[in-house]
């Protein structure tokens, strides 16, 4: 092709001859032959030329050479939004742990239901081993019944008691208003009445005797004349002392009614009060006594029987717990998470023993989830309650969650100090908004804290950065050159570094400088002092290259 080019361009350039009419046609043709046909050779030349300028390139960069196209950033004023990343676990805020409540000794799981299995409230989950369960139940309720009879015997004798008491009691009572009755009409009747008798006796004695006294002083005169006999003189003499004796015997008695019988009735009618009164109040403590003992044996049983009804119940309790059912809606999950993965727990399997206490399922609310994770001492000072978070979940790609920073712990555990001893980290928790996502429990889960959002700052990408000692320093192109520019570093992000001075917007910034570019960067000075640590990113994410 070379060749031909040059054919065309020298028989173009050669001067023409003077050779005669004829000749001077022929050669005119010719040469207009020779111009069509180069012009189509040259066409065809650079098209070739164009079509290859691409793959050269493609080759130049593929072997390390200079390219005029390299990537180039323009500064310009940004909002820089300051972010943390960690990586957590999904948690439900809210899940119904299904624990063993059997007490006592282990029990046998007999039936248990798939794990991950979709249930509604009252569905069956578990099943556990009932027999012996049963046969204590059985025992138990025997128990209870013979309390029971027991109870109703010793009620039945406190009633007995009571009523036998009532008995005793208001017979003492009658006792005691008889021996008052007895005292009273011994004082207002049967004393006054013999008192009566002999005060009239008296005075009717006295009465006769001092007629006849009369009668016999009247009678001597005449004894004396003889009109009257000396019989009867005798005979009134004889009633005269009669009625003295008798009015003598009837004082004796006056004075023994007063002296002797009024005191000694009266004396024994006060006593037999008293003693009536007396065994009245002894009756009523016998009574109070034997209702006390009865009543106390009511008690015992009624205190057995309480023992023994809640030991039964709570049997009877402990038998129905041997059927789990859920108690909401939701997904099964075996066990209990942090056990499984820290410790391993115990399998939740059919033939397998289950200890009181054991979380045997769990039904998580997938409704309302939360991200676990750690925070680094070291940025437990740039976090605060509130913070809106982004959340990415592995499982479920494509999508982001939003949520809330909703807790930070005060103090710092070492629970991963078995890998690094020097480790201090803040249990935090985030809480997601609602979401109609699959989520499940124990994905992983990789979180974004927006810390801060920085509006009109100027920022380049990390990897334009490169340092030197304690100095950084971009190329930026100025035309056609590329020279490296000394910056000035603020805050930074995974993918974005402030640049607080050294550059302005409008800057063009290379991405991705060559050998010879870098070249141009001061080698640090021996003395040179370290470079300060740059800003902890707020996201962990590749540092300014050096």
């Amino acid at each position: 092709m070379d060749q031909i080019a040059q054919a065309g361009s020298g028989s173009i350039a050669r001067p023409v001859q003077s050779l005669g009419k004829p000749a001077i046609r022929a050669g005119v043709g010719r040469g207009w032959r020779r111009r069509l046909l180069i012009g189509g050779l040259g066409l065809i030349v650079l098209a070739m030329l164009v079509g290859l300028t691409s793959p050269v390139r493609r080759l130049k960069s593929l072997f390390g050479g200079s390219s005029d196209q390299a990537a180039i950033f323009v500064v310009k004023p940004t909002t820089l939004n300051i972010t943390l990343r960690e990586d957590g676990e999904l948690k439900p805020v809210e899940s119904v742990e299904i624990k063993c409540e059997v007490q006592g000794e282990r029990v046998t799981i007999e039936w248990v239901i798939p794990e991950s299995t979709r249930v509604s409230k009252g569905d069956l989950l578990l099943k556990l081993a009932a027999e012996d369960m049963k046969d204590r139940v059985d025992t138990a309720e025997l128990e209870l019944k013979g309390i029971a009879a027991a109870l109703e015997e010793a009620q039945q004798a406190l009633l007995i008691t009571r009523s036998e008491n009532q008995s005793r009691i208001a017979k003492a009572e009658v006792d005691l208003e008889v021996a008052n009755l007895e005292l009273e009409g011994y004082l207002e009747g049967d004393y006054q009445r013999a008192l009566k008798t002999i005060q009239i006796a008296i005075m009717q004695t006295n009465t006769e005797l001092a007629r006849k006294q009369e009668e016999l002083e009247k009678s001597r005169p005449l004894e004396a004349r003889g009109f009257i006999t000396k019989a009867r003189i005798k005979e009134l003499e004889d009633e005269v002392e009669r009625l003295k004796l008798t009015l003598e015997k009837n004082q004796l008695e006056l004075r023994t009614l007063d002296e002797i019988e009024f005191k000694k009735n009266r004396m024994q009618k006060v006593a037999a009060v008293e003693q009536a009164r007396q065994e009245l109040e002894r009756e009523r403590q016998r009574a109070e006594s034997r209702e006390k003992q009865a009543l106390a044996k009511v008690e015992d049983q009624q205190q057995a029987l309480a023992i023994r009804q809640r030991r039964f119940e709570r049997l009877k309790e402990q038998l129905g717990k041997c059927e789990i059912r859920s108690p909401v809606d939701g997904i099964v999950q075996y066990g209990d998470l942090s056990e499984r993965r820290y410790w391993g727990g115990n399998r939740v399997a059919v033939g397998e023993q289950a200890y009181p206490g054991q979380t045997l399922l769990t039904i998580p609310d997938t409704s309302k989830m939360m991200v676990s994770t750690r925070i680094h001492e070291a940025d437990r000072h740039k976090l605060r309650e509130g913070l809106p978070c982004l959340v990415r979940v592995p499982a479920v790609p494509g999508r982001t969650f939003t949520g809330t920073l909703t807790k930070i712990a005060k103090f710092a555990d070492s629970e991963r100090s078995w890998l690094n001893p020097n480790l201090k980290e803040h249990a935090s928790e985030i809480r997601l908004d609602e979401s109609d996502a699959p989520l499940s429990p124990g994905d992983t889960a990789h979180i974004e804290i927006l810390i801060e959002e920085v509006p009109d700052v100027l920022a380049v990408p990390v990897q334009a950065v490169f340092t030197r000692g304690a100095q950084h320093f971009v190329f930026v192109r100025k035309g056609v050159s590329v020279e490296p520019v000394e910056i000035r570093l603020g805050r930074t992000t995974a993918t974005m570094v402030e640049v607080t001075a050294g550059l302005n917007a409008g800057d063009k910034v290379l991405m991705a400088p060559e050998e010879r570019h870098l070249a141009m960067l001061p080698a640090p000075a021996a003395s040179q002092p370290a470079p300060p640590p740059a800003p902890a990113p707020a996201a962990r994410g590749a540092p300014p290259r050096g």
